[in-house]
């Protein structure tokens, strides 16, 4: 009786792992825990800008990007504004945070490439001391 029991144990312990290697093996490389297929995704794109920047550079910044969202179909959603310490202490590593909704990782892609996206990126770099990018999926 005392060898059956850590016998059982083994097999099952081992069984175990092997079930949770077979799922992640399985699991599609896209695929967000508890989402549906058809989520969305939500893309923050966050802007320190130049210390020399003036407010007018920024104004045009701020309308440019929000322009983006009448010439780019695939933008579904856009929202932006400066950041805000809030619970934080210290000055800010970005001014300004943007919000655009996307139905996929391909029209991400397409958005990133379209003229008019590139357009603004010319328009604009000058002023920006640098820029983060953060793409996540969520629930419709």
């Amino acid at each position: 009786m005392k060898k059956i029991i850590p016998v059982a144990l083994t097999i099952l312990l081992l069984s175990a792992c092997n079930r949770k290697a077979l799922t992640v093996a399985q699991t599609p490389n896209n695929y967000s825990p508890g989402l549906p297929a058809d989520s969305l995704i939500q893309r923050i794109v966050c802007f320190k800008f130049k210390v020399d920047a003036s407010s007018a550079a920024i104004v045009r910044h701020m309308q440019g990007f929000q322009n983006l969202k009448d010439s780019i179909s695939f933008i579904l959603s856009y929202r932006a504004g400066p950041t805000v310490n809030g619970d934080l202490t210290g000055k800010q590593e970005y001014d300004v945070m943007h919000y655009c909704t996307f139905r996929n990782e391909e029209e991400i892609k397409l958005y990133s490439v379209h003229p008019v996206h590139q357009r603004f990126i010319q328009q604009n770099k000058s002023i920006w001391e640098k820029v983060l990018v953060i793409n996540s999926r969520f629930r419709p």
